[in-house]
């Protein structure tokens, strides 16, 4: 018999999906007889703090909210012996999405109750856990720019609508990035710290990476200007790293970030401060409770071939 936690925020989502989270929970209890208990969340933080408290006590603690709320409660579960669910009722769902896992709370509670446990790795920002990506600059203003109502009212388009005056003022930024000890020095656009390979649910951006094989993607955008942006997108769109100017693939187990003015840094969704930064992996860090809608080669599995490029 299962001893669950669900950890809600109540901020995230409307009252429809809150109350198909409720129904799942029902349902955990009647068809599986599952023991379940219900906390929500006051304030950022709490999920973490919750998780870590009580990680002894239960055998999964489940998630419902965005990839924020996911993060924190990854976070309180990191190297334990407690597995960790989802449920989606937040703005982008892209832990969700990357699992093909239903949008829809009450059909996902289902899938993850045909689910399997798997030990997955974990990237890390200085002491910030990530299940997801780091993104520094471009991506990470955008984060600092969305406040919270901005994304009940308008959901994704929120992202989009704040993107237009900071792409307008985006310039290139002396960085340098250290790849498990190897420098590499450019004028960059973005960079991209991948430990899984949906970029806000939608973009295919770190292709090849794995959250099974102990290695961080890194994607490098390099340029002067927004005016490159363009010509970056379809070298994205095409895979043309190494052969688009502007655009490199790297995998590593320690990257060092630190760029002439300090630029902005998000993890999942959230904005945690600015560089300089470390990143590093932390192999099989975490359990998670994966629905069966997950194909195996195209997440868990590493590519076939041991491949890396170095600067």
């Amino acid at each position: 018999m299962k001893r669950v936690l669900v950890i809600l925020n109540p901020q995230a989502g409307n009252s429809h999906q809150r109350r198909a989270v409720a129904e799942g929970m029902v349902e955990w209890r009647t068809r599986l007889g599952w023991q379940v208990r219900f906390r929500e969340t006051r304030c950022a933080g709490d999920a973490t703090a919750i998780a870590r408290a009580e990680a002894e006590r239960y055998d999964l603690i489940v998630a419902a909210g965005g990839d924020g709320t996911i993060n924190e409660v990854a976070n309180g579960l990191a190297h334990t012996a407690t597995t960790l669910g989802a449920l989606p009722i937040g703005t982008g769902n892209v832990w969700v999405r990357e699992l093909r896992q239903s949008l829809n709370p009450l059909i996902a509670a289902r899938q993850l109750a045909q689910g399997s446990i798997h030990q997955i790795d974990l990237g890390m920002a200085n002491e910030r856990y990530f299940l997801l990506m780091a993104g520094i600059g471009f991506d990470a203003a955008i984060t600092q720019a969305v406040a919270s109502a901005d994304k009940r009212r308008l959901g994704r388009l929120a992202y989009i609508v704040k993107s237009l005056p900071v792409l307008w003022r985006l310039r290139g930024t002396r960085t340098r990035i250290t790849l498990d000890g190897v420098p590499l020095k450019d004028n960059t656009l973005f960079v991209l710290v991948s430990n899984s390979r949906l970029y806000g649910g939608v973009l295919n951006i770190a292709y090849r990476a794995s959250i099974t094989d102990g290695l961080l993607d890194v994607c490098v955008l390099t340029g002067d200007s927004a005016l490159a942006a363009p010509w970056l997108l379809a070298g994205i769109l095409l895979r043309g790293y190494g052969t688009v100017p502007g655009l490199q693939y790297f995998q590593a187990r320690t990257i060092e970030v630190a760029c002439s003015r300090s630029l902005p840094v998000q993890v999942d969704g959230d904005a945690i401060g600015n560089t300089p930064m470390t990143f590093q992996i932390a192999p099989a860090a975490l359990r998670v409770l994966l629905p069966s809608t997950v194909r195996p080669a195209s997440l868990l599995e590493p590519p076939g071939e041991r491949w890396w490029r170095r600067p």
